[in-house]
């Protein structure tokens, strides 16, 4: 995304959002990398006309902060994610109900597996 359409994306959000007194302030580099993934999930989601990533996009959009997106911390293989949501989810029926959904999904993608060197090379393509 072109720097002059960052800046001016930040600078209607911070006005709509935080307020007149953050507006003229400079965005942090947190905040655009929030507004640089909601932008990625929308056009994603619109381009698979997929629900829940743009529900994923329009929650950042509402929760931006300044904190900076750091690279995982955790294993990114889909089963782990799918069980961290499904804890994250506590009693909520609804979000289970979408992590069950996923997990009984055939995927049919290639994902770059660092998260398990003791099976695989990292960075190597495996069908999950």
């Amino acid at each position: 995304m072109p720097k002059p359409l960052i800046s001016m994306l930040v600078s209607v959000v911070l006005a709509l959002t935080a307020g007149p007194a953050l507006a003229d302030e400079a965005p942090s580099t947190g905040l655009i990398e929030q507004l640089v993934l909601a932008n990625k999930l929308i056009a994603l989601g619109d381009a698979r006309k997929d629900p829940l990533l743009l529900i994923a996009a329009a929650r950042i959009q509402k929760n931006l902060d300044n904190q900076a997106i750091a690279a995982p911390a955790a294993d990114t293989a889909t089963r782990s994610l799918l069980d961290r949501a499904r804890q994250y989810a506590g009693n909520r029926k609804d979000l289970i109900g979408l992590v069950d959904d996923i997990a009984a999904q055939k995927s049919k993608s290639y994902y770059f597996d660092c998260a398990e060197p003791q099976n695989r090379p990292c960075g190597k393509a495996i069908l999950y």
